[in-house]
């Protein structure tokens, strides 16, 4: 199971905002054992130019996931974090 800390720069974390990286996360838990406990560190962060910045850092017992990306559409970015997180994991899992 993870929990999620999610926090903004920049940004009010609505709870529309919230719901759409948890729900988008979630997809990542099939690759973990269920009664393993991790903790996602997200962080959001809007800039002057109204570029979006999005950073998952996801600890786990041997490796530390990491991944971020920076564009004009938050959740565009949420969506492009998230596939490289799950690459990550299918990769340190061969």
């Amino acid at each position: 199971m993870i929990k999620y800390s999610i926090r903004g720069e920049n940004i009010e974390v609505t709870e529309a905002l919230r719901d759409y990286v948890e729900s988008k996360l979630s997809k990542v838990e099939k690759y973990f054992h269920e009664d393993q406990e991790l903790h996602a560190r997200v962080n959001l962060k809007v800039y002057r130019e109204k570029t979006a910045k999005v950073e998952v850092t996801i600890p786990t017992g041997s490796v530390t996931l990491r991944a971020e990306d920076v564009s004009l559409d938050m959740y565009g970015s949420i969506d492009l974090v998230v596939d490289k997180i799950a690459r990550q994991i299918c990769k340190n899992k061969t």
